[in-house]
């Protein structure tokens, strides 16, 4: 009823109705079943983006092959069979709107939005997977890759790591942490890693609290070694949690601490120096 009123509205206007949207494949379904006319462009646009969808997906697969897990590998297959498809029916389509070549076009449509979910469901899973091959099952260690499965965590790409210069317990963990991500390595070297850093935070710790009574800046330190004392708890509990989001944020309470412990004390960095 009211897409109805809308529609009356615009027409008494003399506005257009908006109707499926050509830069959507969805949309350029649609048009193409009505044969509405001026499709040329869209088109060619939605080829040339395809064929850029392809080439870049293709490039990147092909850099992975060898590490992805069969079913993996078999469904960015039929993503990128499916680019093939949709590039070879636009070009047909726009020499001719035929039906068959329309029905080639939905399927292939079809197809590369259903494989398009699942990989985009399998960035997004709930389940542990191993960040090398992204096979799932029941073992924390993926059998092949000899990597701990983790839970994803979408919010977070490789660009996002955050960097400065720290100590060389810092760098250690930090270093750990990134084979981590990028299924490199397994949690036990970063966990090794923490030992170090754990200790001398601890005992920055407790030098922060004897001095934190009469002094602002020291009672502001201790708020963040605890928080990078919080931050390695966080990470140790990856092993029971196996959450790469509490992976990602145990490393930012941890790199607080390393970026502005030097900011809090210029005076105590210098005399140390």
């Amino acid at each position: 009823m009211a897409a109805n009123y809308l529609d009356s509205l615009i027409s008494s206007l003399g506005g257009e109705s908006e109707g499926p949207d050509p830069s959507r494949l969805e949309g350029l379904v649609q048009l193409l079943r009505d044969e509405a006319s001026d499709l040329e462009e869209p088109l060619q646009r939605m080829r040339s983006r395809i064929q850029e969808a392809g080439r870049d997906r293709q490039a990147a697969f092909e850099d992975r092959r060898s590490q992805l897990s069969p079913e993996v590998a078999s469904l960015i297959e039929r993503n990128l069979g499916a680019c093939q498809v949709l590039d070879g029916s636009l070009e047909q389509i726009a020499q001719e709107n035929t039906p068959e070549g329309r029905e080639v076009f939905e399927r292939a449509v079809s197809e590369f939005l259903e494989t398009c979910d699942l990989l985009a469901n399998l960035g997004s899973s709930s389940v542990p997977l191993c960040p090398r091959c992204g096979s799932s099952g029941p073992e924390p260690l993926c059998p092949s890759c000899q990597l701990d499965r983790l839970i994803p965590d979408v919010s977070v790409t490789e660009e996002d790591y955050s960097r400065a210069m720290v100590g060389e317990e810092f760098l250690a963990v930090y270093e750990a942490y990134v084979q981590v991500i990028e299924g490199k390595a397994a949690l036990e070297p970063l966990l090794q890693a923490l030992q170090s850093l754990e200790f001398s935070l601890l005992e920055a710790q407790a030098l922060a609290e004897q001095a934190a009574e009469d002094s602002p800046p020291h009672q502001r330190l201790l708020e963040v070694i605890n928080g990078a004392v919080e931050g390695v708890n966080r990470l140790h509990a990856v092993q029971e949690n196996r959450s790469t989001r509490e992976l990602h944020q145990g490393w930012q309470q941890i790199f607080a601490a390393a970026a502005v412990v030097p900011q809090l004390l210029p005076q105590e960095t210098e005399d140390e120096e």
